[in-house]
C-alpha cells in the first residue's frame, strides 16, 4: 500500500524547540515524527524537522529552511524569546514566495506580544535575564526591528493584510491561547501563508490540521525506571532543577556552573556521559534540558513523540544504540525549581 504523504510539515531551531512542536502536534493526536535536518523524512500524521539552525551563521540558517519548505509546511517554530536565527529563517521562506504571519506569543508560558513588543511575565523580553544569556543575548523586544513589517492587532487587521497584501511579513498581537486559535484559523485559510511563532502558535496549527477522530495515546508509566536526567544547560532555572532532583538521589550527568570551552563541546561530551550511563544503568528513561544537550544526545536519531507531560516538556521514544529509550525534553529556561523532581517522580 502506498504511503500517504504528511498531513503537516512543521520546522523549528533547534532540538527542544523540535521536539516540543511534535509534543504540541501529538497533543491534538497525530503521529509525530521528529527528524534531524538533512535526514530522510518518513511519512506520517505530521513531521517536525529539526533544523538545529539556531547557533549556525544566519545564512546557512536560511538555507536549511528554504531547503525544507513545502505546500504541507505551514509552521515554523520560534524560539519564545526571539533568540536564534528566526528574523533570517522566516525572511528567507518569503523569499521563496511564502506571506509570514508571525505570532510570537506563548501564553502558557507567560510569552505574548502586546504592541509590537513581546514580554516574558510582564518584562520586555530585552530587559529579562535573557538580555544576559551568555550565547544569544537578546537585544530588542519588538520583533519588527530585526524583520520588518507591519504591527497587527486583532483578527480584523489581519484580514485586510491578508486580503491587501501579495507578499511579505506581518507580526500580530496575541495575549492569550483564544487569540492564537483565532489568528490561526484565519490564516491558514490561505495557501501561500506560513505562520511563525512558538509552540503555542504550532498547537493552533495543529488543532485545525488533525482529523477530527484523532485520538491522544500517552504511554504508562510516561518515564519507566531507571532514569538518567542530563543537562548542559547554564540557564539558572535549569541548574536549580539539576541540583533538586540530584538531591532528590536520581542520576544526574551535567556540566560545570561555569563555561569554558565553546557550548557544542561541551554538550556533546556529556552527552558521550549519559550515554556511558545510561548503559552502565540500563535507563529506560532519559530526561534532556536545553536544546544543545538534546541535540548531542539524540544524535541523528528520529523521536516518535507521544504528547506534551508539562508546559514546554515532550515526551517521547527513540533508538540510543539498538535500543529503545523513552526520551522528555525541555528546554532550559522552563519550569519551577522542582519541575524535573516532579516529573521523575510521577
Amino acid at each position: 500500500m502506498r504511503q500517504r504523504s504528511a498531513l503537516l510539515m512543521v520546522t523549528a531551531d533547534d532540538s527542544t524547540g523540535a521536539t516540543e512542536a511534535g509534543a504540541a502536534c501529538a497533543d491534538t493526536g497525530l503521529s509525530v515524527l521528529v527528524v534531524p535536518f538533512g535526514s530522510a523524512c518518513p511519512s506520517g500524521d505530521c513531521t517536525v524537522i529539526d533544523l538545529r539552525s539556531r547557533h549556525l551563521d544566519p545564512d546557512e540558517a536560511r538555507r536549511r529552511i528554504a531547503a525544507s519548505t513545502g505546500a504541507a509546511h505551514r509552521v515554523h517554530k520560534i524560539d519564545s524569546t526571539l533568540r536564534g536565527n528566526w528574523s533570517h529563517e522566516l525572511a528567507a521562506l518569503v523569499d521563496a514566495g511564502r506571506r509570514v504571519v508571525l505570532i510570537p506569543s506563548h501564553p502558557m508560558a507567560g510569552r505574548v506580544c502586546r504592541g509590537g513588543v513581546v514580554y516574558v511575565n510582564d518584562v520586555p523580553v530585552a530587559n529579562s535575564d535573557l538580555a544576559n544569556d551568555p550565547r544569544l543575548p537578546v537585544r530588542s523586544s519588538r520583533p519588527s526591528e530585526a524583520l520588518p513589517g507591519p504591527e497587527l492587532t486583532g483578527r480584523r487587521s489581519l484580514a485586510t493584510w491578508l486580503t491587501g497584501s501579495d507578499g511579505g511579513v506581518a507580526i500580530v498581537d496575541a495575549e492569550s491561547l483564544d487569540d492564537i486559535d483565532e489568528l490561526v484559523e484565519l490564516a491558514l485559510g490561505f495557501d501561500d501563508v506560513v505562520l511563525g511563532g512558538p509552540a503555542s502558535v504550532v498547537g493552533a496549527v495543529a488543532r485545525l490540521s488533525a482529523p477530527a477522530d484523532s485520538v491522544v495515546r500517552l504511554p504508562v508509566p510516561l518515564l519507566p525506571k531507571p532514569v538518567v536526567v542530563v543537562c548542559a544547560s547554564l540557564h539558572p532555572v535549569s541548574r536549580a532543577q539539576i541540583a533538586r532532583v540530584a538531591d532528590a538521589g536520581f542520576d544526574v550527568v551535567t556540566s560545570p556552573e561555569e563555561r569554558i570551552g565553546d557550548s557544542q563541546s561541551i554538550a556533546t561530551e556529556v552527552a558521550s556521559r549519559a550515554h556511558r550511563l545510561v548503559a552502565q544503568r540500563r535507563a529506560r528513561s532519559v530526561v534532556l534540558v536545553g536544546g544543545d544537550t538534546a541535540e548531542a544526545f539524540i544524535g541523528d536519531n528520529v523521536v516518535r513523540i507521544f504528547g506534551s507531560i508539562d508546559v514546554g516538556v515532550s515526551l517521547g521514544d527513540t533508538t540510543i544504540d539498538g535500543g529503545t529509550l523513552r526520551v522528555a525534553s525541555k528546554p532550559g529556561g522552563f519550569g519551577t525549581a522542582n519541575t524535573l523532581v516532579d516529573l521523575v517522580t510521577r
